[in-house]
């Protein structure tokens, strides 16, 4: 909301000491400048008359409830003053000082700091002493202070108190939800240890009860207000996070055991879960976002799923699920004869934005991306599900695929290991059926295609962000391609 009339326009008194030319004329830039934004300034060059009384002008202006700030601008001549309580300083430190500690509302004194000792202390009167101060002295964060003072002037903090929302309904519900998932967890060291020749046959009993836990989280929104769709369905994500955290334990272990894995039994899951995007048969009247939290859920658990074969070093499995068909069912029930690719299992969810920024009073490029770097399973990190994601996106890129990272803002550094391994022969010949090729030097003619094609390339990123998402030439050393052993 931009101040379009007096009535809206900030009214401020600047007190200071005339401690020198240079400093005087320091406050009447900082006065000019807040002026030309918007804010009214009151101070004695300006509004001091021959025949004015000065005591009685400070007085006034401190005490004025049409003043909504006075800003005291602190060196080291104001601090010996107000101390000493000498000169005209000291005249308003008398008029300042019991307003500060009295009932006047606590913001209305706002320290400006401009100078600092030689010990790095900046210069506050005693009676100011536990304030926090504008710190205007250093050029390099001049201007993020300066919007600090602004900020505070206009009472448009850059953090504000999130709304008072309302618990989510689970926390009252009499008896938790528990999974069968959780059970089978449990008891998969025994299947693999004393039987595994069943672990197919396990696999596939948790998939099911996966598949059948997951219809528990239906959504039935309570009204249609952006807000409470919001709140609704990132309530229901984090009341199925315990049933996500069996699936990626489960299939970790499976993984790590180096037990023979039917990968079939992956894309036929992934398959079935997808229905649950889709309004199924009989349904006509439906909501797009109705289907949010499975379309967040199925997204991640994909991610999930490349995450903990990049963890255990299975390209193979990678190789397969990446490059599968998925024979699902559209809304209309119909199945594509060709099948789809794995940009089936990709889905931006906006229906929770508002809420999710409100919720944390900050912009994000993408909240749905921050939730999920925000509810990471024990044994996993961050950076290993922001390396699955951008690896998802330059295979699906390779081969024609869209897959844009939503979390590669959250990257802690540039460097893919994946990617920086791809001198070494051995990596070269676990990961090539990613890829396609059958030798390094067809690989890296396609990588010189690629960069030919395109060499001023930055990637793909958020509108607005600094940061992108590196080509894949960018993140391998080309002529060192399977050089080493």
């Amino acid at each position: 909301m931009i101040p379009t009339s007096k009535t809206m326009t900030p009214n401020v008194f600047i007190s200071y000491s005339w401690s020198s030319p240079a400093h005087e004329n320091w406050v009447i830039n900082l006065a000019e400048r807040l002026v030309s934004d918007g804010v009214h300034v009151t101070m004695d060059k300006w509004d001091l008359k021959e025949g004015h009384d000065s005591y009685t002008f400070m007085e006034q202006m401190v005490q004025s409830p049409d003043i909504n700030k006075v800003l005291i601008v602190l060196d080291e001549k104001y601090t010996l003053k107000a101390n000493g309580k000498t000169g005209g300083v000291g005249t308003e430190t008398q008029i300042i000082g019991p307003q500060v500690y009295g009932n006047v509302v606590q913001d209305k004194f706002i320290p400006i700091v401009t100078q600092y000792d030689d010990h790095g202390k900046a210069f506050v009167p005693t009676y100011l002493v536990g304030r926090i101060y504008i710190d205007l002295s250093k050029t390099e964060n001049f201007e993020e202070e300066y919007e600090k003072l602004l900020r505070s002037i206009f009472k448009r903090p850059a953090l504000s108190r999130p709304k008072l929302g309302t618990p989510p309904t689970y926390l009252f519900e009499d008896t938790p939800i528990t999974f069968k998932t959780t059970f089978i967890l449990r008891g998969i060291d025994a299947v693999l240890t004393n039987n595994p020749l069943r672990i197919n046959a396990t696999i596939s009993e948790f998939l099911q009860e996966f598949s059948g836990n997951l219809a528990e989280f239906k959504v039935i929104f309570s009204e249609r207000a952006h807000a409470t769709i919001g709140k609704e369905i990132i309530d229901n994500l984090h009341q199925y996070a315990p049933l996500r955290d069996d699936f990626v334990s489960f299939v970790d272990k499976i993984i790590r055991s180096g037990l023979g894995l039917e990968i079939d039994l992956i894309t036929r899951f992934f398959e079935k879960i997808y229905s649950f995007t889709q309004p199924g048969e009989g349904v006509n009247s439906y909501f797009d976002d109705q289907f949010d939290n499975y379309k967040f859920m199925v997204h991640e658990l994909f991610l999930y799923t490349i995450a903990i074969f990049l963890k255990n070093e299975r390209y193979d499995l990678m190789e397969q699920i990446l490059l599968s068909r998925y024979f699902v069912q559209d809304r209309y029930n119909s199945i594509n004869s060709n099948g789809a690719d794995f940009h089936t299992f990709y889905n931006y969810v906006q229906s929770f934005d508002v809420y999710y920024k409100e919720t944390f009073s900050h912009n994000f490029h993408s909240p749905m991306a921050d939730l999920m770097v925000k509810r990471i399973p024990e044994g996993f990190t961050k950076d290993l599900l922001v390396d699955a994601d951008i690896i998802c996106h330059h295979v699906g890129e390779w081969h024609g695929i869209t897959w844009f990272p939503i979390t590669y803002i959250y990257k802690s550094s540039k460097s893919i290991d994946f990617f920086r391994r791809m001198i070494s022969q051995r990596h070269f010949e676990k990961v090539k059926g990613l890829f396609d090729v059958k030798t390094a030097v067809e690989f890296t003619q396609k990588l010189q295609e690629l960069k030919s094609t395109s060499p001023n390339s930055n990637g793909r990123r958020y509108s607005g962000s600094f940061d992108s998402v590196a080509p894949i030439y960018q993140l391998i050393d080309i002529e060192r391609v399977a050089s080493a052993r």
